[in-house]
């Protein structure tokens, strides 16, 4: 992979999160008047928020290091090589 296509897969990426923003995302947390719920939510309530984000992260790494560490048995079992 060279980095022009490094960075082609990075911008599809952010494209895909820009599109939870503008679809579900502005569902879900924009406000009437076109401002976002974070933008005026009380601090302790974007605080405890944004730490249940980190631990809702923490868990889908581990659910990912569990499939993860299943391919790569199976990988190891075909002796499989890119």
């Amino acid at each position: 992979m060279t980095s022009e296509e490094l960075a082609d897969e990075v911008g599809n990426f952010i494209r895909r999160c820009r599109g939870r923003i503008l679809g579900i995302g502005a569902e879900q947390y924009e406000e009437p008047d076109g401002r976002q719920k974070f933008e005026t939510m009380p601090l302790v309530e974007l605080v405890i928020y944004a730490r249940e984000e980190a631990q809702d992260l923490a868990v889908y790494a581990a659910m990912l290091d569990i499939r993860l560490k299943k391919l790569e048995d199976a990988l190891r079992e075909k002796d499989v090589t890119l």
